[in-house]
């Protein structure tokens, strides 16, 4: 057997077994070949994906905040780009925490960028197990980010933080529109993955001072803290209805809907956790009914 034959072999077995994930991406950054680990992990036959771009693996979100920007790197810059991150595929229910490496194929004659080499390693269950034993009890398993019991505690240590109480601080109530139908129409999966997409949504217009919370369902709290402007609270406001009015694409559907909000400012109208979540909860109401 000659050494190439022999070297072909080797790459063929761990294609083949590897649970590691390969692909090989053109100048186009089509599929010119998938690993049976790569294609099946994502849910579709390697056929299915040969010719076509990673747009047609993970859904619009992924590809254009996580996939696109670290392909163009590598590509512009000719280097390896190793990255790690939660990514949503299209035929999921649920995102994958995946360790991604993206190897440029340079040219030996020319010495350019001829193709991109991808390897990736699911580790979604080892990160779970990581966030359970730091933070799975004040931690939303769908969105990952806070959930209701880290957003109450914080705001009791805030209200009776005597220290605190003439610092002003604003609880943003905010309710999903139309979000039921959405489950009744699609399904709870569909849901489920507006849900983690809204959450990334959300995250991107707050302060690293603030606090993003899913408070339960389709309910989703901001914190801001401290609320040195009251302005900063309309501006929010409107930062949320422009994204989340953006439809959702998944699995092929484009979904669109609303997000009613109220707001209840501290001490202004509360100084307890229970009336602060009581007055920004019916304010919240109150703007959803009006748009009926």
């Amino acid at each position: 057997m000659s050494k190439l034959s022999f070297f072909n072999e080797v790459i063929s077995t761990v294609m083949d077994y590897s649970l590691d994930l390969f692909a090989y991406l053109d100048k186009e950054n089509k599929y010119e070949f998938v690993s049976k680990s790569y294609s099946n992990f994502y849910g579709f036959e390697s056929k299915e994906l040969i010719g076509n771009r990673p747009q047609s693996v993970f859904d619009t979100e992924t590809y254009e905040q996580v996939i696109k920007p670290n392909l163009d790197k590598c590509w512009l810059e000719a280097v390896p780009v190793n990255y790690q991150a939660w990514l949503m595929p299209k035929k999921a229910n649920s995102p994958c925490y995946m360790y991604t490496t993206y190897l440029p194929h340079i040219s030996k004659t020319t010495g350019e960028v001829v193709g991109m080499i991808v390897m990736a390693k699911d580790v979604t269950e080892f990160k779970r197990a990581e966030g359970l034993l730091s933070k799975s009890a004040n931690t939303d398993a769908l969105t990952n980010i806070p959930n209701r019991l880290f957003l109450e505690n914080k705001l009791s240590k805030l209200t009776k933080s005597t220290a605190r109480r003439s610092d002003r601080f604003a609880l943003m109530f905010c309710d999903l529109d139309g979000f039921k139908q959405v489950n009744d129409t699609y399904g709870h999966a569909v849901g489920d993955k507006i849900l983690y997409q809204v959450a990334n949504r959300l995250n991107k217009l707050v302060r690293d001072e603030d606090i993003l919370a899913r408070y339960g369902g389709d309910e989703f709290a901001i914190l801001i803290t401290p609320l040195l402007d009251e302005q900063i609270i309309s501006i929010i406001q409107n930062k949320i209805e422009a994204v989340i009015s953006k439809p959702f694409d998944i699995s092929g559907n484009k979904i669109s809907l609303g997000m009613s909000i109220g707001v209840a400012i501290y001490p202004d109208v509360a100084t307890s956790k229970e009336a602060l979540f009581e007055i920004a909860d019916q304010r919240m109401y109150s703007c959803k009914n009006a748009k009926i």
